[in-house]
């Protein structure tokens, strides 16, 4: 099995290893970016992965696959002042997904503004403005793992433009946050790709929140006993998260959607709740989600999905367990579901084995899914990532 995923993944992580070692040399800088960041400053985090998907058994048979991918995440801040950032992220990565049951080789590379907007602080409100990942699956925000989140992304609202405020508050002997987003998907030429095109969205691409204007709106409660909201799931003792969000439904995208009257607008709901407990040298996290979208993605179906995981972490590794189950709840025809269970381990060195400001993980998952009509795959796959950063101090000494 390894002696045909080894040779290429080897010589690829070798040679990502080259050049942000060669990197490392050249800027010692701290990888805690924001937090070192002292305004006015900038900083940044380059972060190189490389995974190989192997699909060793399918059925039918054709679905059988050999994927190598790469991705290359640029992230810069620019804190002019103390209470303002401007935040841009820029990826690289397979942005053409090939046809099932082909091999592929750094195919389909493009790259794309994936974030790019303004943040205000004053404290305890902060408000975000331009375009950026919605919040509101927890699961996808923090799930470890190299397949954990493939079915939970699905729902995801990312690459949307608009505007957020976020409320930060105590209480219950709990810090908590409260955030309020207005948006809409992006449909500027930002929504492109260069190199290998991933095309624009347009109106008439349909889907949920791509209408005009800011037509659509997120709710989300989040909650932590020991560390803030936004640190739970690694440092909390137990942690929840409420969701409300309303998407406008778009124009009609598929034949069966004749003026729209199968259309609906999207009200997705959930709930998740994380805990951490610490025995001896073992921490154990937990994560339960359960997410009800009523006309998933502008269409007339609905959907329920639920997810489970449990991680052990022994350092210098950690070992997680996910199942999701979707249940697509189909409107007039028979309901049908889909199946996720990611078994995956991490190694991660600890701070003494790290090198300036970078940093390298390598995982390992075994991967067993199942669609809606029926079709299981059993899929292998590795990652390694490699990342660097660091920040400069641009006011007078």
């Amino acid at each position: 099995m390894l002696t045909r995923i080894d040779p290429r993944l080897l010589a690829c992580v070798g040679m990502l290893a080259l050049a942000l070692s060669t990197a490392a040399l050249a800027d010692d800088a701290a990888p805690a970016l924001v937090e070192a960041c002292t305004a006015p400053c900038i900083a940044y985090e380059a972060s190189a992965e490389l995974q190989n998907d192997w699909v060793f058994a399918a059925d039918p048979g054709f679905l059988k696959s050999d994927a190598v991918e790469p991705t290359l995440t640029i992230d810069m801040l620019l804190a002019p002042m103390d209470h303002l950032r401007l935040v841009t992220s820029v990826i690289t990565e397979s942005v053409a997904d090939p046809r099932p049951g082909e091999d592929a080789i750094f195919e389909g590379v493009g790259t794309y503004l994936a974030e790019f907007y303004a943040t205000v602080q004053a404290h305890p409100v902060a408000i975000r403005v331009g375009k950026f990942d919605t919040i509101f699956s927890l699961a996808s925000e923090v799930a470890p793992g190299i397949n954990a989140t493939d079915l939970v992304s699905d729902f995801d609202a990312d690459e949307r433009i608009g505007a957020e405020v976020v409320l930060g508050f105590g209480g219950l002997g709990m810090e908590h946050a409260l955030a309020a987003t207005a948006f809409t998907t992006d449909r500027s030429f930002f929504s492109d790709s260069l190199f290998t095109s991933r095309g624009r969205t347009r109106l008439s691409n349909g889907g949920a929140g791509n209408t005009e204007g800011l037509s659509s709106l997120s709710l989300v409660l989040d909650g932590c006993s020991g560390a803030e909201p936004i640190d739970c799931y690694m440092e909390g003792d137990f942690g929840y998260r409420f969701g409300l969000r309303h998407q406008r439904a778009g124009a009609p995208a598929g034949e069966d959607d004749e003026e729209g009257l199968n259309q609906g607008d999207e009200i997705a709901y959930l709930a998740a709740a994380t805990a951490g407990l610490e025995f001896d040298e073992m921490t154990f996290r937990l994560l339960g989600e359960a997410a009800y979208l009523r006309h998933f993605d502008g269409g007339p179906d609905d959907a329920l999905v639920l997810t489970g995981s449990a991680a052990i972490e022994v350092e210098p590794l950690t070992y997680v367990a996910t199942y999701t189950r979707q249940f697509n709840l189909v409107d007039g025809g028979p309901d049908t579901r889909k199946h996720l269970a990611d078994f995956e381990v991490i190694y991660e060195p600890d701070d003494s084995e790290r090198s300036g400001g970078t940093a390298w993980k390598l995982a390992a998952a075994y991967k067993l899914a199942r669609d809606a009509d029926e079709e299981t795959a059993h899929a292998f796959s590795l990652r390694a990532v490699f990342d660097l950063g660091g920040s400069v101090e641009t006011g007078t000494p």
